[in-house]
Order: structure tokens, then sequence, then C-alpha cells
């Protein structure tokens, strides 16, 4: 995935544990570009920042995530 963090649609969300793997399944089979996630710096609580190239992606996760 060659994605540029810096101007890329970013989400934070907390990622209850044993979920991260469907998570990234969904962004598999539904994002029309590149996309990645790493680790939250301040992880704590299971925080993942998912990176998006296109709007279309991050908007349809958003919603999907809720």
């Amino acid at each position: 995935m060659s994605i540029n963090i810096p101007t890329s649609y970013r989400a934070n969300i907390e990622v209850p544990h044993g979920e991260l793997q469907t998570i990234v399944d969904w962004c598999d089979r539904n994002c029309t570009s590149d996309w990645r996630y790493m680790e939250d710096a301040n992880n704590q609580w299971g925080g993942y920042e998912f990176f998006f190239e296109s709007d279309r992606d991050y908007v349809a996760f958003l919603f999907w995530n809720k």
C-alpha cells in the first residue's frame, strides 16, 4: 500500500479485543483506493488509526463503523 499519510483521510477508532481482523477484512472488500492502519502511538485501550486515500472510502468506513 502506498499512501501519503500526511494528506490522507484519518479515522481514529477504538477496536475491541479480537475485532481488528473484521475491520481489516471490511476494508479489503470495500475500499477502492489505498488504505492502511497503524496502532495509535498512545494506544492504551485498543486505539488504531486508519488512513484512506479516497474520501469515499473514508466516509463509507465511518458509516460502517458507527
